[in-house]
């Protein structure tokens, strides 16, 4: 009887005609009748929701069976508690066939979790038949858990089907849009699947276009950082650039956008020091802002123990880059958008500081803002290499836009050291030239610093070299060059706050008292 339940068709006339003397279960009956029908119309756990309407049917049998066995009070109860519980059912069922294979999929948890709910219902309503249900009722639930290993496989299918057509999953999108929680969850979902399937084919070039389309139109990144060869890959090679403990690769990300990859070229970490990369890793993952580089993600280089870093890639280049090519482009906006990135950092819980900040740490997006970059990045090199992280950016190091408590042993990264930082990287923007300019050896400009000597204050079109036919550098007013003094305080508490900072640029702006290419 119970495998024709689960697996082959019900006369529900002759169930309904059957039912006796009980008056109730003919409409009971009529109800069971549209569960049936409504389960074949599922998108997601059909299987599940399959055994659900057999408990459903077994029940009502049990019920017609034994029910000269039962007081008549307890018997009406145990009926009506049945017809609740099955319109219940019913109305869910109704639900789920009418939604569509994405929603379906949506709220696959969600169905998950209510036929569950119905499954302890209805073990309710047959307390009082325990001795004549509980071997069926057995069998029933080794049955519900092969249901599930099939629904889950079903459910794979269903995303992979999905995927193959983007023009409806793009439509479809808003509905995944309404709650971001779960659009994470089915983003974590599509990218562990990405990892399941060779690169190159089909199947993986329709998941990352998935993923991709869903990251573009909700902004929100693929949940897990920690890659493994399958999200990106590097496309040349030669690096483009590189640095003392890195090179830089053009790269691609979910087989369609372009973006750099930072490839650290050797790595000697382990235990605490790679736990900490790791939280750097995610903390670096979670930043959303405008004015801050997205990072993209973190993996090992295939043979090896070093790392790659991906985040966007800027045609525009660099800050000082950027200036050079565009010698006219407004420098106050570039570093107020700066300010404006330091204060996302500064006001996370706990603040976090950038600690490397400079111009090249300063990247131009594609409508000319400007993107904080390697927040953090300088400490996490350290800890991966052992290479001090005064090193970590090359032949000019980090020395001329460190603050002088830094140059101590034992100098610890703060928001007011990026305060001195951001000052020195604004001094660099409006000259063109690197702070202490006239100093070519890095080291001794700690002596500079050390004696308390600020960097010279550069004038309009005294800068050379420029390969680009345009002037180098802006002058520097008076009310912008005195903040920048402010800025570069040895007393690290008599600097500005970042709040401080910003209010005061906008009111040069607003007040007009900074000079503002044409």
């Amino acid at each position: 009887m119970l495998d024709v339940i689960l697996h082959g068709s019900i006369n529900f006339v002759e169930l309904a005609s059957s039912s006796g003397i009980l008056p109730a279960l003919p409409a009971a009956c009529l109800i069971l009748e549209q569960i049936w029908n409504s389960v074949e119309q599922v998108k997601v756990n059909k299987e599940r929701c399959k055994v659900l309407r057999a408990r459903c049917i077994y029940i009502f049998i049990t019920i017609r069976d034994n029910a000269q066995g039962l007081e008549q009070t307890v018997l009406n109860q145990t009926i009506e508690d049945f017809i609740t519980t099955i319109k219940g059912i019913h109305s869910s069922m109704n639900k789920w066939a009418d939604w569509n294979s994405l929603k379906s999929f949506v709220k696959n948890d969600e169905i998950t979790m209510e036929i569950e709910r119905n499954m302890g219902q209805l073990d309710a309503c047959c307390q009082n038949f325990q001795i004549a249900t509980s071997l069926q009722l057995f069998s029933l639930s080794t049955q519900m858990d092969e249901a599930r290993e099939f629904d889950k496989r079903e459910l794979k299918n269903m995303m992979l089907t999905m995927l193959e057509n983007q023009e409806e999953l793009r439509e479809d999108m808003g509905l995944l849009l309404v709650n971001m929680e779960k659009f994470t969850d089915v983003m974590k979902t599509f990218q562990l699947e990405l990892r399941s399937h060779e690169v190159g084919s089909t199947t993986h070039r329709n998941i990352s276009r998935g993923l991709l389309g869903m990251q573009q139109a909700s902004g929100q990144l693929p949940p897990i950082a920690f890659l493994e060869g399958h999200e990106c890959s590097i496309v040349n090679p030669t690096p483009i650039a590189g640095g003392a403990v890195y090179d830089v690769y053009e790269g691609l990300w979910l087989g369609e956008e372009k973006v750099a990859v930072k490839a650290l070229r050797s790595s000697k970490a382990s235990g605490d020091n790679v736990r900490r990369f790791n939280r750097q890793v995610d903390i670096w993952h979670r930043m959303k802002s405008k004015y801050i580089l997205r990072f993209y993600g973190v993996a090992t280089l295939p043979g090896t123990t070093s790392f790659y870093l991906v985040s966007p890639w800027c045609e525009n280049g660099d800050a000082p880059k950027y200036l050079k090519r565009n010698p006219n482009a407004d420098r106050l906006k570039l570093i107020l958008e700066i300010a404006y990135g330091l204060r996302y950092l500064h006001s996370q819980n706990p603040p976090i500081a950038h600690g490397s900040l400079q111009g090249s740490n300063v990247l131009i997006g594609d409508g000319g803002g400007a993107l904080l970059a390697d927040f953090g990045l300088a400490k996490a090199l350290e800890d991966l290499t052992a290479v001090p992280f005064t090193q970590s950016t090359g032949a000019n190091g980090c020395y001329r836009w460190m603050a002088p408590e830094l140059h101590e042993d034992g100098g610890q990264m703060t928001l007011k050291s990026d305060i001195y930082s951001w000052a020195m990287t604004a001094l660099e923007l409006y000259s063109d030239k690197v702070p202490y300019s006239r100093i070519k050896m890095p080291g001794s400009v700690v002596m500079e610093v050390a004696l308390g000597r600020k960097p010279e204050r550069p004038k309009a079109g005294t800068n050379t070299g420029n390969t680009t036919g345009g002037r180098e550098g802006i002058e520097i007013p008076d009310r912008l060059w005195n903040l920048l003094v402010q800025c570069w305080a040895r007393d690290a508490t008599q600097r500005p706050t970042i709040q401080e900072l910003i209010a005061e640029l906008e009111d040069m702006k607003r007040q007009g008292s900074i000079f503002m290419e044409m």
